[in-house]
Formats: structure tokens, sequence, C-alpha cells
């Protein structure tokens, strides 16, 4: 039995640390989940210390960076243009690369022969062997 109430009281005490840390802001970085329909998201949150933070919040397709503490808020850049993926860039070159066309490598081909018309034996005028 008092093992039970041991680890309930442990559990419990736990818990309270984890509330204790979301509160106060000892979490982790987060990102926000990316979604068609929202205009404004967090993008990123890092602690400085104790009692202050930055985060990099989204609006439409414009970031801010911010300072958050108890007493103030600081804007320390606006209008900041996102990167783009490194997928998105690769597309992009892709596409570049494909609107123009190759240079040619290696000697010049020779230009294209004029068809010959095939003539029957019987037209040219050869017998045939019996």
């Amino acid at each position: 039995m008092k093992f039970v109430l041991a680890f309930i009281f442990v559990l419990s005490l736990i818990g309270l640390a984890t509330v204790a840390a979301r509160r106060f802001g000892f979490g982790l970085p987060t990102t926000a989940r990316n979604s068609a329909n929202r205009r404004l998201g967090i993008v990123e949150t890092l602690n400085v210390d104790g009692k202050r933070r930055l985060v990099l919040i989204r609006r439409d397709d414009t970031e801010h960076l911010l300072m958050l503490s108890p007493t103030s808020e600081l804007l320390i850049e606006n209008a900041i243009t996102p990167p783009q993926n490194a997928f998105s860039k690769a597309l992009h070159e892709a596409a570049k690369a494909t609107q123009t066309p190759p240079e040619p490598q290696g000697p010049p081909l020779p230009k294209a022969l004029k068809p010959v018309d095939t003539v029957s034996s019987e037209d040219a005028g050869v017998e045939k062997k019996p």
C-alpha cells in the first residue's frame, strides 16, 4: 500500500513540475502547425533567459521577430521574407534549366541524306532466274 501511495505522489510531483515549466517558459522551442487557411501563426520561439523570449511570428508571407518579457514587448525586426525550403529552390532551378535548350556537345552531326527510292527488280529490267 505504501508503494502505491508513493508512486501516486511521485507522478503528481512530475505533473506539477511539468505545469510549472510550461507556465514559466522552460518548455522546448515550438513550431506552429502549417495550415493553408491560417494567416497568422507562431513560427518559432526561443528562450533567451528566464524572463525574456524571442518569438518569430508570420502574417501572410511576412515574418516579424519580437522580444517578449513580463514588462515589455520589443519589435526587433519586421517585414522579414521567409526563406524558401530546399525543395522549392530545386524545383525553381529545374524549371529554369528546362527553359533554355542545352548546348550541343561534340562534333556537329552530318546533314541528313535524301531518301533513295527503292526500285523493284521487275522495274529495273532485271530478269529473275527460274
